[in-house]
């Protein structure tokens, strides 16, 4: 795990999940911006600021994915650390069997879909965040509402550099993922756009290398969400009157881009991104569903040729 410096007072541990630590001016107050996947990760973050003598003051969580959670309860029980994340996140963070339950349909979930890549251990938030502007004595942010990838993701801008957590991806891992994880398709393209015109000096997504020159990464996100929008639109007007189960169309979209879920827990999470898709073209009134001999049957809402 490399320690970046990308300016004064703001830092990154480069992983496969990035965590973020930003620091004031006076050295008082030093934030950490997620906690890995597991407690390993936080370990070897918080042994890098001791060895450096950096604050440990503040946790922020960004959204209550397993990944960007699962090293916060080691930090909470061994370091005194004031806690923040995002309205409904914070929930399931608490409640962790949630977002296992959310991708099985509601269900209680399997014993596969209850991993560490799905279901973090729970934390306590000492505070919600909101939009704008927050300060800790001589820590100022600026915290930034970006839905999509989950229900409500929140960024930080801290001396010009925007922590945009998983708003975007690095272009590697946008092509590893092929259908990358959103739950609002629509409030997904809206984040990217502003992410798109904002002007920092810089941003880092929660997967992938800080840029500078960020705006090529963003564009190549929103060409991916909106080719992958467009080839369900083409799926279900190439089926004219016949319609596509939700199963169906979901495998369609899987053989094209030749993706074979290892099991449950990776299925749901693309099946939940799919039909993400689908209820905007729903909401836009290019599709159309019935219930059909006992099952939801989706149709083109666009006239057949």
């Amino acid at each position: 795990m490399e320690f970046i410096e990308i300016k004064e007072g703001c830092y990154y541990f480069k992983s496969a999940v990035n965590i973020g630590y930003i620091v004031s001016e006076d050295r008082s107050k030093g934030m950490l911006i997620d906690a890995g996947l597991e407690s390993s990760a936080a370990k070897k973050a918080i042994k890098k600021l001791q060895d450096n003598k950096f604050p440990i003051t503040h946790l922020f969580i960004t959204h209550a994915h397993a990944d960007h959670f699962g090293g916060a309860q080691y930090i909470q029980k061994n370091y005194e650390v004031h806690t923040i994340a995002p309205a409904l996140e914070e929930a399931i963070m608490r409640y962790p069997v949630l977002e296992p339950m959310y991708l099985f349909h509601g269900n209680f979930p399997l014993k596969e879909m209850r991993n560490k890549f799905l279901e973090a251990p729970s934390v306590h938030i000492d505070e919600i965040c909101h939009p704008g502007i927050w300060r800790a004595d001589s820590l100022e942010v600026e915290f930034i509402h970006l839905p999509g990838h989950s229900h409500n993701q929140f960024g930080l801008i801290y001396n010009d550099i925007f922590f945009a957590s998983d708003s975007y991806l690095g272009k590697e891992t946008l092509e590893k993922h092929k259908i990358p994880f959103i739950v609002d398709s629509s409030s997904n393209f809206s984040t990217l756009d502003y992410l798109l015109h904002i002007k920092v000096e810089g941003m880092l997504p929660g997967h992938g290398a800080f840029s500078d020159e960020y705006e090529d990464t963003i564009q190549a996100n929103i060409e991916v969400h909106q080719r992958l929008l467009t080839q369900m639109n083409n799926f279900l007007i190439a089926c004219g009157d016949r319609g596509l189960s939700l199963e169906d169309l979901i495998a369609k979209m899987l053989l094209k881009h030749e993706i074979d879920p290892a099991n449950l827990g990776m299925y749901s999470l693309f099946r939940t991104a799919i039909t993400a898709y689908l209820i905007q073209l729903i909401e836009e009134r290019k599709a159309v569903y019935t219930i059909k001999e006992g099952r939801p049957v989706i149709f083109s809402g666009q006239p057949s040729a």
